[in-house]
């Protein structure tokens, strides 16, 4: 997920991952494995087929101190953009668009502050 300002200036940007995890606590080869083939699974966080999944993020929007009738003042921007985009990477790595990840979804918005 990513935000911009208006004149395309990027100052927010996050992923998150969503695969199951391991509790790493049976064999001996705990870090050479990923989480997909161990034993046993601490907690699933992947996305599960036909349940709607909703995420929150906190973004900090930038502002500007300025001085106005001899009172400092904050001053927002009137507009974001805001892109959400869901990629599937089989291998867990990016690569190739098409090959070794592919874009499930892929949404902007513009959010207008009054």
């Amino acid at each position: 997920m990513t935000a911009k300002t208006p004149d395309g200036k990027e100052f927010f940007r996050t992923e998150k991952i969503y695969m199951p995890q391991s509790d790493m606590s049976r064999g001996d080869k705990r870090m050479v494995y990923g989480a997909h083939r161990k034993m046993g699974i601490l907690r699933d966080t992947s996305l599960q087929p036909n349940l709607t999944k909703i995420e929150t993020f906190d973004i900090v929007v930038p502002y500007k101190d300025v001085e106005k009738d001899g009172k400092k003042v904050r001053e927002y921007p009137k507009e974001l953009l805001i892109e959400v985009a869901l990629w599937y990477l089989p291998a867990g790595k990016r690569g190739e668009v098409g090959k070794d990840q592919f874009l499930f979804f892929k949404e902007e918005r513009k959010v207008v502050f009054k």
